[in-house]
This record gives structure tokens, C-alpha cells and sequence, in this order.
């Protein structure tokens, strides 16, 4: 099991460090709204059709609805400081990060994985500036189908782009809080799940996983925030 969590850390951080470090630079602040509607465990869109916990559940729901979700769709807990997981290879990791290099390598070793009590815990998209979410989800024959089937019906899509084949939207909570998604292909024969990585706009400004090879920042940002 640790050597399962040592690759989803490195695909975390290798996946996905180059849409973080792209947007580090971002300009804009956290939207809000007052009054929003509250998500519950029982909203149809925090269960995708293959039975995955989706992307509107992880950035609506706080940390105790999460898990009882998670449990509810069969996730268990897969050891100490590792994350929930479920058939197909579907889960759900949550990390917190130290910036202690610009090395890709050392930045790695930065991602440590919560302890079962801090999932309770956790506010919506993991809320702390230093905590991002990776979601694994099984039953999609590419990283591009799986994305727009977990993210789920109800959340909203303000833009999206793709930029060497890679996959990025822009999703605003219930709360008007935004999200960057990403989703990568864990297997190009799509017997596998897929991971999508889920940073919140105030773990980007962080710049946490600056660092390595870069996407255009400008192109990148502009084109999701075009429409926006």
C-alpha cells in the first residue's frame, strides 16, 4: 500500500504541478456568494454514473459529509495517512504541501498525505491554502471522458481548454468559489481509473508546485478565464 501511495504522490505532483505552477501567477480573487445553496450528500450530482464520488461532491461538501459519502459509496480507508479507495481503482487523496524546493523531485516528497481524522475535518476543495485533492475515478475509457463525467451535472463550468492534449476547466462551487480541473490518463488502454487533480484558486496563488516544466501561464489563464 505505501508503494501505492508513493505513485499517486509522484503522479500527483508529475501529473499536475504543470497547471499549478502555470497558474501560480494568476491574478483574481476568490469569488463568494451569500445565501448559495448548501450541497448534501444527497444531491445526484455527487455520484457520477459509475458510481464515482464526483468533483461537485469534493468542492461543495465539508469534510464530515465528504468521508459520509465516501463510505456510503463503498470507499474505505486504505491505511494510516493514505486515503479512501474503491473498486475500479476509483479514490479520493487529499494532500497538504510545503514549498521546500523548485525541484520536481523534492517537491514530491512535500506532498503528504491527511491522516484519516483530517478528511472529517476538511472544508470544501479542501479549503486550506496548502491542500489540494487528487480524485481517481474508474469506469471511463479516457481522461477526457472521465472528466466530464465526474464533474457532475449540477457544477458549474465556466470555461474550458486543452493545451498539449491535456484537459483543463474552470468549475465555480456552490459557494462561487473557483477550481482548476485537470484530468490525466493513469492508462492509455483505459482499463484503469483516471486522476483528476483539483486545486482550489487560493492553493494556485500559493505556487506550491512552481517549479520544472511550464505551460504558457498567460495562455493558459486567458483561455479559462475568457468567458468568465
Amino acid at each position: 500500500m505505501m508503494n501505492e501511495v508513493t505513485m499517486n504522490r509522484a503522479a500527483f505532483v508529475a501529473g499536475a504541478g504543470a497547471l499549478a505552477c502555470a497558474l501560480a501567477g494568476c491574478s483574481g480573487g476568490l469569488g463568494g456568494a451569500g445565501g448559495a445553496k448548501k450541497a448534501t450528500t444527497a444531491d445526484a450530482a455527487c455520484v457520477d454514473d459509475n458510481a464515482n464520488v464526483t468533483v461537485y461532491a469534493a468542492i461543495n461538501l465539508d469534510g464530515a459529509d465528504l468521508v459520509r459519502l465516501l463510505k456510503h459509496q463503498n470507499y474505505e480507508w486504505q491505511g494510516e495517512s493514505v486515503g479512501y479507495g474503491a473498486a475500479d481503482d476509483a479514490g479520493l487523496f487529499a494532500f497538504t504541501f510545503s514549498k521546500i524546493s523548485d525541484d520536481v523531485d523534492e517537491l514530491a516528497n512535500s506532498a503528504i498525505p491527511l491522516s484519516e481524522s483530517e478528511y472529517e475535518e476538511l472544508e470544501p476543495g479542501g479549503g486550506d491554502d496548502s491542500v489540494a485533492i487528487l480524485l481517481s475515478v474508474g469506469g471511463y475509457t479516457t481522461g477526457d471522458r472521465a472528466l466530464t463525467g465526474a464533474i457532475g451535472d449540477a457544477a458549474i463550468v465556466q470555461e474550458k481548454c486543452t493545451i498539449d492534449d491535456s484537459v483543463y476547466w474552470l468549475v465555480k462551487a456552490l459557494d462561487g468559489s473557483r477550481y482548476v480541473i485537470s484530468a490525466y490518463d493513469t492508462e492509455d488502454d483505459g482499463d484503469s481509473a483516471h486522476d483528476i487533480y483539483i486545486y482550489s484558486e487560493s492553493f494556485i496563488h500559493t505556487g506550491y508546485l512552481s517549479g520544472g516544466d511550464q505551460i504558457d501561464i498567460d495562455e493558459l489563464w486567458s483561455r479559462l478565464t475568457n468567458a468568465s
